[in-house]
């Protein structure tokens, strides 16, 4: 028999909420029946509680299963400071350190034990598991599983050879990102039995969705930053080269900036990470090594400088903005060359079944950032989702778009590349058609092909991404083993004879009375600016005290809160969103007495 009023009161005295959130309830009293579960939750959406709280209430201590040790112990740092008992082993702990956790988890005070699936490998370690009285398995990001997952992880694949050390305890997976496919796959892979499988939905209403074509994209960025200069944010790239270079022009403009990338050192990559989670730098560029798990609650937005592979990785990349409810952007800036490199990549593997599946996933994201629809109806659609036509916060539904017929400058690009011999990349096509009197232009005697100039009046910019429509469209194929290389496909024909129409997509102009709405207050309620700031500068002068992140102080939703309702007792500080019994003890006098002074000072309520 389930208690109810021990989960609610859990619920509160832990992590300072009065309710669930979606889908939360069901899973973990699944988990407290001792079923087998599989939660798909979007970011954000509250997996972790679905798997704290019934460790707690069960008898023993539960393993969970994490990909990423260097966010382990602010995982760990976080439960702590919500007062529950947590500790992790992995392979950064000195020797004293591992020994003192291994000492800790055997006296039985611990009720969460983090480790990396790598873990099970150590014989060491897998004995010692044996003197573990374990209550259940949790296994974050669960589609590493998959091998049609995104982030495919083979270690993962060792995770089923501990269910009967463990006296074949309950399982409890969890993902944020996974179509039907993944699913399966990770039903199967983990052999769960007979799992009760919850998908709450993969909708974030607070972000907006954006896909940009800047003909300057490093333009663009500088400019969204000045705007944008007291946010925190993340800016991806594909390359460690494009990293360096974002990371370089940043700097220039006397920003604080982070960088991340698998070429930096170790210590480089911590020192970095921690700047960016303990507020001390606002933005951080990286690869798409950075960032998963990651838990900081404040990030305003995500730039995609380089369109992503698949969908998979964008959504869950994107979705590390605004996990706190708050308002944030994801924007990916596109052009042609990124369809380009994703092929050139794709076309690197040896297997056929796997290349055509990439291939597959990668259509689908040129379709998303060409298609005129809403860009959230079409997220929410390819994981099965349905969607509303419009969302009006995502840049097709606030933008008013005009369809224009490119069929002749199509004709164009397509007998230029035709005539070059289908030898070249989108660079040498594009200074043929500009008639670019160039070192590339004279060394291939460009001048000599009948299409030279043919398309001189128009931006470099407008044909990049007009090949990138007809990429999208088939009608041009990106080869080639070393360089990627513009082959005409079959379909080709079909414009080429005026047998079908290409058409692009024009933004005319944003549309204001739509944008109007999109601002999104906590609760409908507004709050005091000035001194939800104020209660951030007192956040982060006590982490820095502390030595955690100030996310894991709170949230900037809670601070929000506060600044709303201006709580001066302790009854009044218990009911702001975020606070439990732990939090009110630590930190309640602090922010009840900065609250109330900065009232007084400012002569307000």
């Amino acid at each position: 028999m389930i208690d109810d009023k021990l989960l609610y009161e859990n619920l509160k005295k832990y992590f300072g909420y009065d309710t669930f959130r979606n889908g939360q309830e069901e899973i973990i009293t699944n988990i407290l029946k001792g079923e087998d579960v599989l939660g798909v939750l979007p970011t954000g959406g509250g997996k972790s509680i679905c798997y704290q709280l019934p460790a707690l209430i069960k008898e023993g201590i539960t393993l969970v299963i994490s990909p990423l040790i260097s966010l382990m112990k602010d995982q760990v740092d976080s439960l702590v400071e919500d007062g529950i008992s947590a500790s992790f082993i992995n392979s950064s702990l000195a020797y004293d350190d591992y020994i003192d956790s291994i000492r800790k988890i055997r006296s039985g005070n611990i009720k969460l034990l983090y480790i990396s699936p790598e873990r099970l490998e150590n014989k060491f370690f897998l004995d010692f598991l044996k003197e573990l009285k374990v209550s259940f398995i949790a296994i974050d990001e669960a589609h590493c599983i998959s091998q049609w997952g995104h982030d495919f992880r083979p270690s993962y694949k060792l995770i089923p050879s501990i269910y009967e050390i463990l006296g074949n305890v309950p399982v409890a997976a969890f993902t944020a990102t996974a179509t039907q496919e993944v699913r399966e796959d990770i039903i199967a892979n983990l052999k769960l039995k007979e799992p009760y499988v919850k998908v709450t939905g993969f909708d974030r209403e607070n972000l907006t969705f954006k896909v940009e074509k800047p003909s300057d994209k490093m333009k663009f960025v500088k400019r969204y930053l000045k705007d944008h200069e007291n946010d925190s944010g993340i800016i991806y790239a594909s390359t460690r080269k494009k990293v360096d270079e974002l990371y370089k022009s940043i700097k220039k403009l006397g920003l604080d900036v982070s960088k991340y990338h698998a070429g930096l050192s170790e210590d480089t990559r911590v020192k970095d990470q921690d700047d960016f989670i303990y507020d001390r730098k606002k933005i951080i560029v990286a690869t798409n090594a950075f960032g998963m798990g990651i838990d900081k609650s404040n990030v305003r937005y995500v730039i995609h400088y380089n369109m992503p592979k698949d969908m998979e990785s964008y959504y869950q990349e994107a979705g590390r903005a605004g996990r706190d409810g708050e308002a944030s952007d994801c924007i990916l800036l596109y052009n042609a060359h990124d369809i380009i490199i994703n092929k050139f990549f794709i076309n690197q593997t040896n297997n056929p079944s796997y290349k055509k599946y990439q291939l597959e996933k990668l259509q689908t994201i040129i379709n998303y950032v060409n298609t005129s629809k809403c860009l959230r109806a079409f997220i929410l659609e390819y994981f099965g989702q349905e969607a509303m036509d419009t969302c009006n916060n995502c840049s097709n539904c606030l933008n008013e778009v005009e369809k224009t017929d490119a069929t002749i400058d199509s004709q164009k690009v397509l007998s230029c590349i035709y005539r070059l011999d289908q030898r070249y990349g989108s660079r040498t096509v594009i200074d043929c058609l500009k008639g670019a009197n160039n070192k590339n232009s004279r060394e291939k005697n460009l001048k000599d092909i009948s299409t030279y100039g043919i398309m001189k009046t128009n931006s470099e910019n407008y044909i990049r991404n007009l090949i990138g429509t007809l990429i999208a469209d088939g009608y041009i194929r990106v080869s080639g083993s070393t360089y990627p290389i513009l082959r005409l496909t079959e379909k080709a024909k079909e414009v080429l004879f005026e047998e079908s129409k290409v058409y692009v997509n024009y933004t005319i102009r944003e549309k204001e009375d739509l944008k109007e709405k999109v601002p999104y207050i906590v609760d409908g309620e507004d709050y005091d600016e000035e001194l939800f700031n104020h209660l951030k500068k007192v956040r982060l002068e006590l982490s820095k005290k502390r030595n955690i992140p100030p996310f894991i102080i709170f949230s900037d939703a809670s601070l929000k809160d506060m600044a709303i309702y201006k709580p001066r007792s302790e009854e009044d500080f218990l009911k702001i969103k975020g606070v439990g019994d732990k939090k009110l003890m630590q930190y309640g006098d602090i922010f009840i007495a900065e609250i109330s002074e900065f009232i007084i000072n400012n002569r307000k309520y």
